[in-house]
């Protein structure tokens, strides 16, 4: 239990305090005039309200020694009439600001929100992919969705309590300190007492709920994993297990949250309950002190303006474990989006990358492959072999020698960890990454597909081709008719991950989209081992069809489907084993024809 304290002191430093403000700070520089409408109404508002207090007293005082003859106030001479109208009018502008404070602070609260989203969002699309196999993602989209929304609301509970808190404090003290030196020292004691004891209790209930949010992130990430893998759970009869295993997650969940309760019930009742003892002990106070010394009038006058002076004062206690909350819940947000702002991408971009024009040749120079996670074991030994223009290559061999590293390693998800691996001579480091891409296309085993229309998907992410180029893309992958007997056709909207359609319409829906693409490079990963022979062989034609006229690299799982490549390139723990075409291989001794022989891949 010691440990976790000392977790929850830790991350909730001095720095990470000053990393919170330095995230609120872009946000400000972004949005300085809504900022400075959030700060200018807020001090207004909070000055027109604490000058209520001078509003009351003034009447009373009227009202108890000079009647209908008022008095004089700041060169005015005023009764308790006068002191309405000045009330009223108060009241107005009171009104009016409190409104533009409100409206400033939800505008600034949703910037701040959009801004942290937006930035996560970009720095998620950017690094590279070995990010995502270290991290849950229920628990990135958690932080993504949760901590932005309560960034923004935190810091406004921050700082609209503190600084109307503040300035009613400040401004209210200066007209007690005015009114009788001892009586403020007395209130000055008695909130300071308070302060402490809050102080304390706000302590321990900090730590509590900083352990019960990360405990419920856990869980709604672990709920998020749950449903993307609902057909393995319905597959499986794991129903009424997950049901049982969801309550043991929240029964933990719960005994956090009882701790986080039972503080902050205590927290509330020093904050309130005790808190409006503030006011009785001023009206206590004063009648000890100056009933017997003081005229009847004065008196009632002095205790009525403490009294609506301390009422003031005590807004500030009542507001105090508010902007501690939000100060508190502000910095832990932040911290949780560091995680993802801090991450390094592991790979480099050079700042004047060089544009490259049709892709003639591809070379793999001495490259080797270890994966960073893993960085001890080598997945991919030293390979050297060149990919003309226009020729098709397939790459073969048994489970984990590599294959389908070749196709990441051509799409730059990763680094080589030694040799070069160039394109057109050049390392593909110093290359324009984007220019590089919009010339690859990539068919993998399990199709990406988006939740959105048909035509969505199939332009993506050519969104600047004509619907009837994206059509003409869909007939010729074979998908067109289908495609015609859905509900709305092409504006049907496909469920998530392509929930609606089977394993060979989605393969079919993206060999039309890099129909669409026109690439000069086409990377097919195991494209179709994961469908049935009757389907595999229908998509095998189209991406026939495809490989014409492009340099085509094959990772294969069948040998039937790379019968026609040029070149087949067999791959064993030791890196390159044999080299040929397929009828050349077949008929010599090695690792191809004892694959081929025993049938595992035909």
């Amino acid at each position: 239990m010691k440990r976790k304290k000392f977790n929850s002191d830790k991350a909730f430093s001095a720095k990470k305090f000053a990393d919170s403000f330095k995230m609120i700070g872009e946000c400000i520089r972004k949005n300085p005039g809504i900022f400075a409408g959030y700060i200018i109404f807020t001090i207004i508002d909070s000055i027109f309200y604490s000058s209520m207090t001078i509003v009351v007293s003034q009447m009373t005082k009227n009202l108890t020694s000079q009647g209908e003859q008022g008095n004089v106030f700041l060169n005015f001479s005023m009764t308790w009439v006068s002191w309405i109208y000045v009330g009223l009018a108060l009241l107005f502008l009171i009104i009016i600001f409190d409104y533009l404070t409100n409206i400033y602070a939800a505008y600034f609260s949703k910037r701040v929100e959009i801004y942290l989203r937006i930035k996560a969002l970009k720095k998620l699309v950017d690094i590279d992919i070995s990010y995502y196999s270290k991290n849950q993602l229920g628990l990135i989209m958690s932080r993504v969705i949760n901590d932005s929304q309560g960034s923004g609301d935190s810091f406004n509970d921050f700082l609209l309590n503190l600084l109307f808190s503040f300035v009613s404090f400040a401004t209210m003290l200066v007209f007690m300190f005015i009114l009788d030196l001892i009586l403020t020292l007395i209130v000055l004691l008695v909130f300071t007492i308070l302060v402490i004891v809050i102080w304390v209790i706000f302590v321990y209930y900090r730590r509590a709920i900083i352990i019960s949010i990360d405990v419920k992130q856990a869980i709604d990430a672990d709920i998020t994993d749950r449903l993307i893998n609902i057909r393995a759970i319905k597959a499986n009869a794991a129903e009424e297990r997950e049901t049982k295993r969801n309550l043991q997650l929240h029964e933990q969940y719960d005994k956090k949250l009882s701790k986080v309760i039972w503080l902050q019930s205590l927290l509330a009742f020093f904050s309130y309950t005790i808190a409006w003892s503030l006011p009785i002990i001023t009206i206590i106070a004063t009648i000890a002190l100056y009933s017997n010394s003081m005229d009847p009038n004065e008196l009632s006058y002095l205790i009525v303006a403490f009294t609506s002076a301390t009422n003031n004062i005590l807004y500030a206690l009542l507001t105090l474990p508010i902007w501690m909350r939000g100060l508190t819940k502000l910095s832990n947000c932040i911290m949780r989006l560091n995680y993802i702002y801090d991450s390094r991408s592991l790979l480099k971009f050079v700042d004047n990358p060089k544009e490259i024009g049709d892709i003639e040749k591809i070379s793999f120079n001495k490259v080797t492959f270890n994966y960073p996670e893993s960085p001890g074991k080598q997945i991919l030994a030293e390979v050297s072999f060149d990919f003309e223009k226009n020729k098709s290559y397939a790459f073969v061999g048994e489970t984990g020698v590599g294959k389908s590293t070749i196709a990441k390693l051509l799409l730059r998800f990763y680094d080589v960890t030694t040799g070069e691996l160039l394109i057109n001579g050049t390392n593909i480091k110093l290359i324009d990454h984007n220019q590089y891409l919009n010339k690859v296309g990539y068919v993998e085993q399990e199709p990406q597909i988006f939740y959105g229309t048909v035509m969505e998907n199939l332009k993506y992410p050519l969104f600047d081709k004509s619907d009837e180029q994206a059509i003409e893309a869909a007939k010729k992958a074979k998908i067109h008719n289908y495609i015609k007997k859905l509900p709305k056709g092409y504006d049907t909207i496909l469920g998530e991950r392509g929930f609606m359609f089977s394993g060979g319409q989605k393969q079919r829906l993206v060999i039309a989209r890099i129909f669409l693409k026109d690439p000069q490079l086409l990377i097919l990963d195991e494209a179709t081992s994961a469908l049935d022979n009757v389907v595999e062989k229908e998509i095998q034609t189209e991406l026939d069809k495809l490989m014409v006229g492009r340099t085509t690299v094959v990772i294969a799982h069948r040998l039937s489907t790379i019968k026609n490549v040029d070149e087949i390139i067999v791959l064993d723990k030791n890196g390159v084993a044999q080299r040929g075409t397929f009828y050349e291989l077949k008929e010599k001794e090695g690792r191809f024809k004892k694959l081929y022989t025993l049938g595992l891949m035909k």
